[in-house]
């Protein structure tokens, strides 16, 4: 099997400019996990989470630093990694200054297997599926458990 017989599509997108408060209300509304989120040509830009929102409005734990003459020196650098990343979170209005712009992607015609093994990080919960520079779906995780869901079922009705 391959991404074109599970995507959701079209996917619901947000542009850059999408002012957060947008942002989470059509993830509660469409009760999704996360948005491709388009720049000003149509092209795909990054993602939205829920995570990134929820990033977004958590305190923020400034790292431990070594005092040295007049600068401060992180003692671990990936809490220092972190920290910067939730103040980039915090400070955000729109989506576009949210997304981090490594975000993976899939054609259609990806197998479906390496799509199962992307998303076993859990970090990633949806791919924007992209044509030409164009998004024209999403794969999630639901998309997946509807798959397994389905062929589940096909097992169990001819077990018995």
């Amino acid at each position: 099997m391959i991404v074109s017989d599970i995507m959701s599509s079209p996917a619901i997108t947000v542009t850059a400019d999408t002012h957060i408060s947008e942002v989470a209300r059509l993830m509660r509304a469409h009760q999704i996990s996360g948005l491709p989120v388009l720049g000003a040509d149509g092209r795909l830009v990054g993602i939205v989470t829920d995570h990134d929102l929820i990033l977004r409005n958590a305190p923020v734990r400034e790292p431990r630093y070594f005092a040295l003459l007049s600068g401060y020196i992180p003692l671990n650098l990936a809490e220092h990694r972190h920290y910067l990343e939730q103040l980039r979170h915090t400070l955000a209005v729109t989506a576009g200054e949210m997304v981090a712009s490594d975000s993976l992607t899939v054609t259609p015609a990806t197998p479906l297997s390496e799509v199962m093994a992307l998303m076993l990080d859990p970090r990633i919960t949806l791919l924007p599926v992209v044509v030409a520079d164009e998004v024209v779906g999403v794969v999630t995780r639901t998309d997946l458990v509807r798959l397994i869901e389905k062929l589940e079922s096909a097992v169990d009705a001819t077990a018995e």
